[in-house]
Formats: C-alpha cells, structure tokens, sequence
C-alpha cells in the first residue's frame, strides 16, 4: 500500500499538530477503557456478577485481544500507511464502546470489551512509529510524555463524564455517550494526518522485516526484556488500582459517583498528569549526560510506589488516604515516557511498530490481563459468604496488590546493565 508524506511533516508547527492529535486519540482510547471502573459497581449490580467476574471483563476481556492483535497490527504499521491503521482503529473501539451499553449477560459484555481491545490494538505501536519520525532520539522521551498524558486525562474524563451519565441516566447512556464521539473524531483525524517518510531522521537504511525477524533481532537485546517486564509489573498495579480504586471508595467510603470521580480524579490523575509530563522532561535532560537515566527514573518512581500507596491504603478517613495518595499518583506517571522512548530508541525504525507490541503484548497480558482479575480473585476470596465484609475484602486485596512495584524497579536496574550496549547509535 502506498503512503502519502505531508511537505512540511518536518516543520515544528506540524509535528506539534500530529503529536496533539494522536494524544487527543490515546485520551479517547483511555476514556474508553477507563469508564469502565466508575460504571462496575452499577454494571455488577444489574447482571449479577462477582468481583472475579467484574475483573474478568474489566481486565482479561480486553487485554486478550488487546495483546494478541497487536502483533500482527504492528507487523502492518512497520508496512503500511500508520495514519489508516490509527484512524480505523479508533472507529473500531468506539463502536465496541457503544455496544458495551447495550450487553445484557456477563458473556455479552466480555465480548464486548473483547471488541473494545481489538480496536485499541491498533493505537499505541502506531503512534509511537509515527512520532519517532518527527522527534529525534533526544526529543523522544518528552514527546511521548505528552502523548502518555492521554492517560490520566482520558481516565479523569472517563471518570467524570462516566460518574455524571450513570448518576443522572444508567450505565447503558454512559458507554453510548462516551463510544460514539470517537467515530467522528477519526474521520477529522485521518482528513489532516499525513503518514511521513518512514525512518527520516536517522542516518541507516530502513528495512520492513518479517516477524521472526524481528523477534530474532528483539532477542539479542537484553534491555528489551527488562524493559517489558519491568513495564508489565507496573502495569500490574497501575491496572488493578485503575480497576478497583472506585468501587474501594464507593465501598469504604460510601461516596457518590460524582464525589468519587472528583477525589479520585484530584489526588490520583491530576498527579499522575503532573508525574508523566515531568518523568519525560526530566529523562530527555538526564539522559544526555547519562543514557542510564532513561531507567533509573522509572526505578526509582517504582521504588516510591509500593510504600506510599499502601500506606494510604490504611487509612480510614478518605482526606488523609487523599493526602498521602499525591505522592505515589504523582510517581505513577513518571515510568510512563522514560520507558516508551527506551524501547524506540534501541531498536532500527523498520521495526519499532512491533518491538512496542511485543512490549505491549507482555506488559498487556501480564499487567492488564492479570492485575484487575487477580485483585478481584483475592477480594472474592476475602469476602465472607453474606458479603458483609465486601470493603475490608477489596481494601486487604489492593494493600497486597501494591507490592509488587518495588519488583519492577529492580527489573529496570537491570536493564540498565545492558542499555548503552542495546542503543542505537545514529
């Protein structure tokens, strides 16, 4: 398939509209997925599912496919027109979104969300090609620290909007009201997005090559391996929290959808936006006297997190548990950029569509497929047969979750052993 390249891909003016774009889509891809968790308490109740269940679809539904179609999606972008690929994308998930309000069983809904991460798939390898053709190397980190913002901002609106709709209307209205936008925002996008020349700022040839090659290349790179395991530990408690953080509020606390919304979205993603903007400013600065930095910030915002958030997670009153939560909401945004741009800037362009997925596909089907379902298994199992003790159960389940980030950051120091060999020298 032939691509088409915009004249001024490489002018600032652009390139500011092609990663401002491809945020506002991560952002829907993060209401999308994030909506979820305001709506769950409200969705358990009218289908009548357990929390394994609930953690099933919220997690394993999606990151099924998420991780599988990744792979072969990416194959496509290392290939063809990555601009087609976002786009169509998007309008995929949207529609799954929208289908989601209109499930009726725990099987209509799994499959649903099993749409949902289809769609998604086809997002995030993409998009990092594409942005590592209009940023150089040095520039990655803070470009994709923007992009990552699409994640506390999508969650926040998926909150907010999600918590309004199902309190004034059901949760059916929430997902149609959250899908369907997405359907118009991928026509406009792939009206003014142009696919630019593949590899164009860097001095190599830039060769597609074949899955096995890849993987055959990707096997040779330590770092590569750390890096995606150190990731899918993180996103093994940023899931589960992500997933359980408002039905534990709702619980202890016995707030409103709007006043969860408002709290979690406060202490938790307001931070969390903070962290991922600083987390790649401070790593595009630090790297250039020591490329080692690229992951010991990421392990270092690891080592913060498992403490502080269960120590906020001991706390009986909702102001103290928000205080201290800043801290580790803040850390939790800080890996997001420093990781990504590791991954692209130790692999040759003809590749970095899949080298993502993979990472994706691991950090997917560990962290997204494991962290809300294996959260909602240890409630369920703490949870006494008449369910009086349902927020003591969830409360024990994510203090224990919460430990397994100082994991990850012993991963990304092992990485490092291994990244100035791995790098790409231009």
């Amino acid at each position: 398939m032939p691509t088409s390249k915009a004249p001024s891909s490489t002018s600032s003016g652009y390139r500011t509209l092609v990663l401002g774009t491809l945020t506002v889509i991560y952002t829907f891809s993060f209401v999308d997925r994030l909506v979820f968790s305001i709506l769950q308490e409200d969705i358990k109740a009218d289908l009548g599912l357990s929390d394994l269940q609930v953690g099933m679809v919220s997690g394993l539904a999606f990151a099924l496919f998420y991780a599988l179609m990744g792979l072969p999606i990416a194959w496509a972008a290392d290939r063809y027109n990555r601009v087609n690929i976002i786009t169509a994308s998007l309008a995929l998930w949207s529609v799954f979104t929208v289908a989601c309000g209109a499930a009726g069983s725990f099987w209509q809904l799994f499959l649903a969300r099993v749409g949902v991460g289809f769609g998604e798939a086809g997002c995030t390898p993409p998009s990092h090609s594409l942005l590592s053709d209009y940023y150089q190397p040095e520039e990655r980190a803070g470009a994709l620290a923007i992009y990552s913002l699409g994640i506390p901002i999508g969650a926040l609106i998926g909150l907010v909007a999600g918590g309004w709709l199902v309190q004034t209307f059901n949760w059916q209205t929430a997902f149609l009201v959250v899908g369907l936008p997405g359907v118009f925002v991928a026509i406009i996008a792939r009206m003014w997005l142009k696919e630019p020349k593949r590899g164009q700022l860097e001095k190599m040839p830039v060769k597609s090559m074949a899955m096995a090659e890849v993987i055959g290349e990707l096997r040779g790179k330590t770092t590569f391996w750390w890096i995606a395991f150190a990731s899918s530990v993180l996103s093994f408690g940023g899931y589960a929290l992500n997933a359980w953080m408002v039905p534990h509020f709702e619980r202890t606390f016995e707030l409103s959808k709007i006043e969860v919304a408002i709290s979690f979205g406060m202490a938790g993603l307001i931070p969390t936006m903070l962290g991922t903007y600083f987390g790649g400013w401070i790593t595009d600065r630090l790297g250039r006297r020591d490329i080692r930095w690229y992951g010991w910030v990421p392990a270092i915002a690891a080592l913060v997190m498992g403490p502080t958030f269960f120590l906020a997670l001991q706390m009986t009153r909702i102001e103290f548990l928000l205080m201290i939560w800043l801290v580790p909401a803040f850390a939790a945004g800080v890996w997001f950029a420093p990781a990504s741009a590791m991954v692209q800037n130790i692999v040759a362009p003809g590749m970095r569509a899949i080298a993502v997925a993979v990472s994706l596909f691991i950090s997917n089907m560990i962290g997204l497929g494991l962290g809300p379902m294996m959260t909602g298994a240890i409630s369920a199992h703490l949870t006494l047969p008449d369910g009086s003790n349902q927020a003591a159960a969830l409360q024990s389940a994510l203090s224990i979750i919460v430990w397994i980030y100082p994991i990850g950051a012993i991963f990304y120091f092992l990485a490092m052993r291994t990244l100035p060999r791995d790098w790409i020298k231009e």
